[in-house]
């Protein structure tokens, strides 16, 4: 046991000096980044003209997304394969290719809405902190504002016809359009298991989102330090982490007094 003890305590000895090497090892690096970072963080990726690499780069992982999304559910036939009736309890539940399909168009369509509309975001307040200037905006600001409006016809579009295959696929649990409250009819036509599935899912999701949260309001602190005092991100992280918590809890609350 001693032996034991004792060569534990100088693989810890000999240890020290590495861990003090790749502390130095870091402070210097760390160091000369300070040097060299910019006074601020005010450039502009482009090319040719300002942010275009940045909106080349949006319109591209718009057209990826898309091109998958119709990939997928061209993949998909519009209404699923009749089974017969005795050999149907016999079935193994395991999804199929079609319906991962599916599932993936899904997904997909989602991500494209997102994409289109932070595009045309981008677009909007790009063109109305040019509009003030002295010059008219140029053609390529115009365009780019078009072509972020046309995106959104585009998913929108591709969206809608995702949600009527899938209505068409999954007729029982089939996602009402001209509802309200969709999202929530669909999820009371779940099963237990289905159900089971969605609530681990938002579990995680929650998990994410405060710890995304956190990594946020920690590179807000950091982005004031090195540059410029930025109130307005730490405000606006910590009002969305306080109402994702708040949700929580209230729904844990509502749960425990039924």
């Amino acid at each position: 046991m001693n032996s034991t003890a004792n060569t534990s305590s100088k693989k810890r000895k000999m240890r020290l000096p590495l861990y003090a090497a790749g502390g130095a090892t870091f402070g210097f690096l760390t160091a000369t980044l300070f040097k060299k970072l910019p006074s601020d963080l005010n450039w502009t990726p482009s090319v040719y003209y300002d942010y275009d690499l940045l909106f080349a780069l949006v319109a591209l992982m718009l057209l990826v997304t898309v091109i998958w999304n119709s990939i997928s559910l061209s993949r998909t036939p519009h209404v699923p394969p009749e089974e017969p009736d005795d050999y149907a309890d016999d079935l193994p539940a395991l999804i199929t290719p079609a319906e991962r399909s599916l599932g993936r168009a899904m997904m997909l369509s989602s991500f494209a809405v997102i994409t289109a509309f932070a595009w045309v975001a981008l677009a909007l307040s790009f063109y109305e902190a040019n509009s003030h200037s002295s010059s008219s905006p140029s053609l390529f600001i115009l365009g780019n504002l078009v072509a972020a409006c046309i995106s959104i016809i585009i998913v929108v579009v591709l969206q809608t016809l995702t949600i009527k295959r899938y209505n068409r696929y999954f007729p029982d649990r089939a996602l009402d359009l001209n509802s309200h409250n969709m999202k929530k009819d669909h999820f009371d036509k779940l099963d237990e298991g289905e159900k089971w599935i969605v609530y681990r899912a938002a579990y995680r999701s929650f998990q994410t989102m405060n710890l995304l949260l956190g990594i946020g309001m920690a590179a807000s602190v950091l982005y004031s330090i090195l540059y410029s005092f930025a109130a307005f991100p730490i405000v606006m992280l910590a009002v969305i982490w306080m109402i994702n918590l708040g949700v929580y809890f209230r729904e844990t609350y509502r749960a425990q007094k039924q």
